[in-house]
């Protein structure tokens, strides 16, 4: 080989293992990571306001209570609690975050929290530097459930509830089970509400928690060791936002009420009068399995209306009707007490957000898509225009199924007792002057 040759070869050699070299420097590696045993994961945090300072609570896991072969604490781990709760105060929140360092051995980790939790004092004073908070930090996610507390936030994380290990996990899993099944307080994640609040209609709804029971804390861990608790955390109320500020309660109907007409309905239980029961009345219990709104906004006069129509479909649970369901006209006449206690509720929604001055059920997004211009006109005086705004509603209701019995269990039995002709079913035999001769 001619020696030119060999020293080009020789070179490009090099070459190669210089750019080898390079590349591997070039490779960041894991120089930057964080190990999972200095990390603390955040299943819930609260927020609160006191004299113009942020109180912010956190709920953080214990890996070691959780740590176990069979899925449950035993051993020295059924001792500790599953969780750890702590606050820390500042002029801000993520000042107040910062703050955990000075005494917390993990770095909080929010990426697994379930629900935040807002003081009322917090609500009421307004919400938007919490909504400004989770959209401008990449580590807390805007999908996060939203409640509201009676009072202080952090009374709300110290609680456990049974039989769940994880009180922020267990909170928004009773959320997602609520909206599915009764559709009372439909769950809202951060992402929902600043959309709800940045509106054309700029309301929200934001169901509340509370403690409910006697006065003893769910906070220690003999609870679980007990078959029922003294005191527990249930949704109560639904608050009502303008903006950014709490203005406001709806109750339990009046809160399904405007799910009717935002058509938020997944699921839920209507009781309802049987068809002539007189005084005292019969109920009877239907469980709505589908359901579709449908508001349309139409001009009357200088003025808006909204036509609702609403359908529903579902089965029937529970019968104290002493009717006869293979008759149409019966099953009709149910159906009707159905779409009447819908429509009842609707009635008492809408006129406790009017009253409240909110436009909860969004509204004026409808008016705004319908009637594009003449909404720029009238967009700064929505509020006077909410008051005079009529509704009409039609409802249909479609019972699918009755269930194993077309008549009530109390029917049968009177059936049978006039089929007996009113004998002796006692097992004498019902003969005069004594048994079988």
């Amino acid at each position: 080989m001619p020696v030119g040759e060999e020293k080009v070869d020789i070179m490009s050699a090099y070459g190669r293992l210089l750019f080898a070299v390079a590349v591997c420097l070039a490779l960041t590696g894991c120089w930057s990571r964080t190990e999972l045993n200095e990390l603390g994961i955040t299943t819930a945090t609260g927020m609160d306001l006191s004299h113009g300072e942020w109180i912010v609570t956190y709920q953080t896991i214990v890996p070691s209570a959780m740590s176990t072969g069979t899925g449950g604490a035993s051993g020295a781990n059924a001792s500790q609690t599953p969780v750890h709760v702590f606050s820390t105060k500042a002029k801000t929140m993520r000042e107040a975050v910062a703050l955990s360092d000075l005494e917390n051995p993990r770095r909080l980790y929010f990426a697994h929290n379930n629900v935040l939790v807002i003081g009322r004092e917090a609500a009421e004073a307004g919400i938007g530097e919490i909504v400004d908070l989770y959209f401008r930090n990449p580590d807390a996610r805007e999908t996060v459930m939203v409640l509201l507390a009676e009072n202080k936030a952090s009374d709300v994380l110290k609680q456990f509830v049974p039989p769940e290990r994880l009180p922020g996990t267990a909170m928004a899993d009773i959320l997602r089970k609520e909206e599915r099944f009764a559709s009372f307080f439909p769950a809202v994640s951060m992402y929902e509400l600043a959309m709800s609040m940045n509106s054309d209609a700029r309301g929200a709804g934001v169901p509340e928690i509370v403690l409910k029971g006697e006065d003893e804390q769910l906070e220690s861990l003999d609870i679980f060791k007990k078959t029922s608790t003294p005191s527990k955390l249930r949704l109560s109320r639904l608050g009502v936002f303008h903006g950014d500020r709490l203005v406001g309660w709806l109750g339990r109907e009046e809160s399904r009420g405007v799910s009717w007409l935002s058509d938020r309905v997944k699921g839920t239980t209507i009781s309802f009068e049987c068809p002539g029961s007189g005084k005292p009345a019969k109920h009877s219990s239907f469980r709505v399995d589908r359901a579709k709104t449908r508001a349309t906004p139409v001009k009357k006069g200088g003025h808006y209306a909204m036509e609702i129509e609403v359908k529903a479909t579902g089965v029937l649970l529970e019968s104290t009707c002493g009717q006869d369901l293979t008759k149409p006209d019966r099953m009709g006449e149910m159906e009707k007490q159905i779409e009447d206690r819908i429509r009842r509720d609707m009635a008492s929604g809408w006129q406790a957000v009017k009253k409240l001055g909110v436009d909860l059920p969004g509204f004026a997004d409808k008016v705004h898509r319908r009637f594009p211009r003449e909404w720029k006109r009238m967009k700064g005086r929505w509020e006077s225009e909410l008051a005079k705004l009529e509704l009409t509603y039609r409802v249909e209701a479609t019972v699918r199924r009755t269930g194993l019995f077309q008549k009530s269990f109390d029917e049968l039995q009177r059936e049978g007792e006039r089929d007996y002709g009113g004998a002796d079913r006692s097992g004498s035999g019902g003969t005069k002057g004594g048994g079988a001769r």
